[in-house]
């Protein structure tokens, strides 16, 4: 078989181009590293640095409020998405987010994704603002600068994972601007197990900064009015039915469901803290209920689901109201 000469067909001057020979790792230079925690960093790391940082109180404090097992941290999504949710929810509330813009991407993402219809605030920072304090210098200014009393009653700032481990320093943020509130909260991914916790952080701090604004003096109230009767305050995020189902199930005992908590107004705040009692629905609210504790509320554990388990939650309403058992009885049996 006689040989044949091939040949290459050419369409541009793509083949002409020189190939420059690549190096080695080991002669390109090391770049120096930043001072800053980088979100790569691993929980055990980010802990470590927000200690060093000073957070250690904080860390505590969650660690002592949600008890983490082996298998008590499941792969979910960044636990701040719940805190995120409840600003967003409330009317009148700015939310302001300060961490990795990819963190801040994904969620406000998945918040717009959930339906919110507002803007999500963000500080964007490097390595240099990081370490030399200037983040929390432009988290202050931005604050100054959303905080229009026409617009919000309250501006809510969240430290993320890379923020929280490197100390930013959220409490020295002023209380109020212009007459709004300014609440600043930390909800680190390896701090909060997960986003059902960080909506606890937020209701929380928002209740102790409700409760020191009613010791101060008087506060507004309820757009619809104060109750005319007793109220129990519900606990958890509910479906809209849910506190009229509620209720109903209150009105033979001569009570009145009051706010839920989550609140979705500052005010609904203050008519909670006013409550006769307080109905935990979800178990893990426990920053929440130590507010109310403090402003000496009895709580109900559980929920009204099932015939047995509305008979006890019924009854144990009853008992931290003074109620007669003939009238508990009634209430059970309708």
């Amino acid at each position: 078989m006689p040989d044949r000469t091939g040949y290459e067909v050419g369409y541009d001057d793509a083949g002409d181009v020189q190939i420059i020979e690549g190096a080695s790792r080991e002669d390109v230079p090391e770049l120096a590293g930043g001072d800053g925690m980088g979100c790569h960093a691993g929980a055990g790391e980010m802990e470590a640095a927000a200690r060093a940082a000073g957070k250690s109180d904080i860390l505590d404090q969650y660690a002592a409020d949600y008890p983490q097992g082996p298998h008590d941290k499941p792969q979910s999504m960044c636990p701040a998405f719940g805190s995120l949710r409840v600003g967003l929810r409330m009317c009148r509330t700015a939310t302001v987010l300060s961490g990795s813009a990819c963190c801040v991407y994904g969620l406000t993402f998945v918040s717009h994704f959930y339906g919110a219809r507002r803007s999500v605030g963000y500080v964007p920072f490097n390595s240099e603002t990081l370490v030399t304090g200037k983040l929390f210098e432009d988290i202050r200014e931005a604050v100054h600068d959303l905080a229009d009393p026409a617009l919000y009653d309250s501006i809510v700032v969240t430290n993320l994972c890379v923020p929280t481990a490197s100390g930013v320093p959220l409490r020295l943020l002023p209380d109020e601007i212009n007459g709004v509130r300014i609440v600043g909260i930390d909800v680190p991914g390896f701090g909060i197990p997960t986003h059902a916790e960080a909506k606890d952080v937020l209701a929380g701090a928002m209740l102790n900064y409700a409760r020191k604004e009613i010791e101060a003096g008087p506060v507004q109230a309820p757009a619809g009015g104060k109750s005319d009767r007793p109220t129990v305050t519900m606990l958890g995020e509910m479906f809209p039915a849910d506190p009229m189902v509620i209720g109903q199930m209150l009105e033979p005992l001569g009570l009145a469901a009051g706010p839920v908590i989550p609140a979705r107004e500052w005010r609904e705040l203050y008519a909670a803290l006013d409550c006769g009692a307080v109905a935990a629905i979800h178990p893990f609210y426990t920053a929440s209920m130590r507010e109310f504790t403090a402003a000496g509320r009895p709580i109900i554990g559980s929920a009204p689901v099932g015939a047995d388990g509305v008979a006890n939650w019924l009854s144990d309403i009853g008992n931290a109201f003074n109620i007669s058992a003939d009238k508990i009885g009634q209430a059970q049996n309708m």
